[in-house]
């Protein structure tokens, strides 16, 4: 049986016109991440995309990679991404990272954005690292950009010192803290870098609605295109703290 966020994304596909928005709301948000993500992927790599949506990302992704294999759970997104995106040097099929039916074995890289927060509680979340672990072949990369529970909390005890409501996750999605995920890696990986959103998300969720009016803030304005700008020039340690998402990058042992 799936889930509401099951159901959530399949809808989305269905009823979003705007490929851009489809998979997210904060779109210059989503492009920063893929800088980061990009920096890692390399010619002769064969890459494991999970969550890939309508395959937006996918099509950023192939030319900087050998192949991509790219699957969602949601039937919908995997249509749209096959008439979107097409399949050139990639293959889109349908899979359930908890069940995996259709994944192929020794990639050289993992890719999984934004999909763990998608499942139901940290134990399917443990598990769905688990079974992208089998198919990642000693030496690949697993590249992890997930949303954690200390950025929202971080961002809102100050949004609440300035006067401002605290930010609201979305319902469907299950945030777990980083030291419940993080340990999977610390026993068969060695770090080979993080990243982190800090200043976009300083800027967009705290400066920007002070501004306007919290109930006046709205994604994907000339403001947060100018923010997204900013923090890619700018983005200090010192900002790590307010991230909603942090990126990891690991390197599996050989």
């Amino acid at each position: 049986m799936k889930s509401a966020t099951d159901v959530h994304w399949n809808e989305r596909a269905a009823t979003v016109k705007d490929d851009v928005e489809v998979n997210i709301m904060d779109i210059f948000q989503r492009e920063i991440e893929y800088d980061y993500v990009c920096r890692y992927l390399t010619a002769e790599m064969r890459l494991l995309e999970v969550g890939c949506g309508n395959g937006f990302s996918t099509a950023r992704f192939r030319p900087l990679v050998r192949h991509v294999d790219a699957f969602d759970y949601a039937e919908n997104m995997i249509d749209r991404a096959r008439a979107r995106v097409g399949e050139t040097n990639n293959r889109f099929f349908v899979d359930n990272v908890l069940a995996p039916a259709s994944m192929g074995s020794a990639y050289d890289g993992v890719v999984c954005i934004r999909v763990l927060i998608n499942l139901r509680n940290l134990s399917e979340q443990r598990a769905a690292l688990e079974n992208l672990d089998r198919v990642l072949k000693p030496g690949g990369l697993f590249i992890l950009a997930e949303g954690f529970r200390e950025g929202f909390a971080a961002l809102s005890e100050l949004r609440q010192r300035v006067g401002l409501p605290p930010v609201q996750p979305a319902s469907i999605n299950v945030y777990s803290a980083q030291e419940e995920l993080l340990p999977f890696f610390r026993a068969g990986y060695e770090p080979v870098d993080e990243f982190h959103l800090g200043s976009y998300d300083y800027l967009t969720r705290i400066v920007y609605p002070l501004i306007v009016g919290a109930e006046n803030a709205k994604h994907n304005t000339v403001f947060s295109e100018k923010c997204a700008q900013l923090a890619r020039q700018h983005n200090p340690e010192c900002m790590k703290e307010f991230s909603r998402m942090r990126g990891f990058v690991f390197r599996k042992r050989r």
